[in-house]
């Protein structure tokens, strides 16, 4: 019976948890667009160089706090309330930082206007410290739909108000406002959403264990945060403000993608595998089946996205924005790998062995900056050809803990990667056979064409190839039609 109530509530997240990142990336994406058509790429580079602010808070500090609370796998008051005060002094410190720092990080990087951008900024990185308990809480209890609505509402308001601005003529204003009406009601929504009420109680010794369990997750996102924007940073710094905004384009199509795709099925990993921590099998077996249905779906999407790049960028963006589309194709390969990637620091935080990423980040992190300073002087493909081909030189580092952690080989891990990577090749191999005889044909003509037979090339190599993995994901899609229809 446990074991049927375990597999309910991760079907169930899975599905929540899918339908959020669907919904909210098509919105954030759709906004995205309108709004890149009305401001110039200097503005989007601004914006986006100040937006790592944040995104270095989430992965040092927050994720640290977050990932203590949802790897504990049960409530504790005493632990949610220390770990709230914890992330709202932090938050509080870093906004009283950014006002102080605002000017001077203007000048040091050279963008005029991003010490406005970054103050106002600040205000939703004090927001996102105060989520962070409620949020923990919920995923924790594998409670997906409080966030799905959360995320789906916030993001709608947010994008209305971007593009209201955006066509008005706002300019960076627009994407300023966005982000903090998308941070103001979520955090109305989320708090509504969530039982927990933090009281005026800390705990030193849970202070410690948070602290202690943190500060390899907070060096590992340190180090997370340079493989992830080194690329931006190094653009930003050698190239400019509208290279910048130009290979935000690139990388924000990838991010969008991978966030559907992927993020969707892996914020269930971590809360699945701290509950299955103590069957190594039943984990062993669970990390496969995840890891190869992720593929499944992120392979072909990703090597998809590398191939219509070109018709992407020009029907989406415009053709203002072709250069754009040389990043988003070698970043899609990346994608690729970083759709799977993930369940492998998952599985280390479950398992307690939080210093083992810290270790693979840092390395990788050191590769991605070095490379980098000597990819940027051939322009912006060759930093998105560089990131792309460090990640894949390097990924038998990152799946080698694993090895060690669970009763599997490498052997059982090709395996459950095999069909999605050979039915992916056999569908870029048909695909550029096709597309060879298409050219010259009409963006949406070639764009249309090669969804539709890529997706039939990869059914049909894939039901040859994993026939098994097939009716796993047919099963699990009628046991959810089934749950849907009994709950209505």
């Amino acid at each position: 019976m446990a074991n049927a109530g375990l597999g309910r509530a991760v079907r169930s997240g899975m599905a929540w948890s899918i339908m959020e990142s669907w919904g909210v990336q098509l919105l954030q994406f759709l906004t995205f667009l309108v709004i890149a058509r009305y401001v110039d790429a200097t503005m989007l580079g601004i914006v986006a160089l100040a937006l790592l602010v944040g995104q270095w808070f989430q992965m040092i500090v927050l994720s640290g706090i977050s990932a203590s609370l949802v790897s504990r796998g049960r409530a504790d008051p005493e632990l949610d309330n220390t770990a709230f005060w914890i992330a709202a002094a932090a938050g509080a410190l870093l906004s009283i930082a950014t006002f102080a720092l605002a000017d001077w990080a203007e000048a040091a990087a050279g963008h005029a206007g991003l010490a406005w951008v970054l103050r106002w900024l600040s205000i939703a990185n004090f927001l996102s410290a105060l989520n962070l308990v409620p949020q923990a809480w919920l995923t924790r209890a594998l409670q997906m739909r409080p966030l799905a609505t959360r995320s789906t509402i916030s993001t709608f308001v947010g994008g209305c108000i971007g593009i209201g601005l955006a066509v008005a003529g706002y300019g960076v204003q627009a994407l300023v406002a966005q982000n903090l009406a998308v941070a103001v009601v979520g955090t109305l929504i989320l708090w509504a959403a969530c039982p927990l009420r933090p009281r005026l109680r800390f705990s030193r010794e849970h202070a410690c264990e948070i602290l202690f369990y943190g500060r390899h997750v907070g060096v590992t996102g340190a180090a997370n945060f340079f493989n992830a924007n080194s690329d931006l940073m190094v653009v930003g710094l050698a190239l400019g403000g509208a290279a910048t905004g130009i290979y935000t384009v690139g990388k924000r199509a990838l991010l969008a993608a991978n966030l559907m795709l992927a993020r969707a099925l892996s914020r269930v990993a971590l809360p699945v595998f701290s509950r299955l921590k103590d069957d190594p099998a039943r984990l062993a077996a669970a990390f496969l089946r995840i890891v190869s249905a992720t593929a499944s779906i992120t392979t072909p999407a990703f090597v998809g996205l590398a191939i219509i790049s070109d018709e992407f960028i020009f029907l989406l963006f415009g053709p203002r924005w072709a250069a754009a589309a040389d990043v988003m194709r070698y970043l899609s390969l990346f994608g690729a790998l970083q759709a799977i990637g993930i369940y492998n620091q998952a599985l280390m935080l479950a398992m307690g062995k939080p210093q083992w990423q810290t270790w693979l980040a840092t390395i990788y992190a050191l590769v991605n900056i070095v490379t980098f300073f000597f990819a940027v002087h051939y322009g912006l493909w060759a930093v998105a050809a560089a990131f792309t081909a460090r990640a894949y030189l390097l990924y038998p580092l990152s799946v080698w803990p694993v090895m060690l952690l669970l009763p599997i080989g490498w052997r059982d891990y090709w395996r459950a990667l095999q069909p999605s990577i050979l039915a992916s090749l056999f569908m870029a191999l048909a695909l550029w056979l096709f597309r060879g005889q298409w050219q010259g044909s009409p963006p949406l003509a070639m764009l249309l064409c090669t969804i539709t037979l890529g997706a039939i090339f990869y059914a049909i190599a894939l039901g040859l190839l994993g026939r098994t993995l097939v009716i796993d994901m047919v099963q699990f899609a009628r046991a959810r039609a089934d749950r849907s229809v009994q709950s209505g």
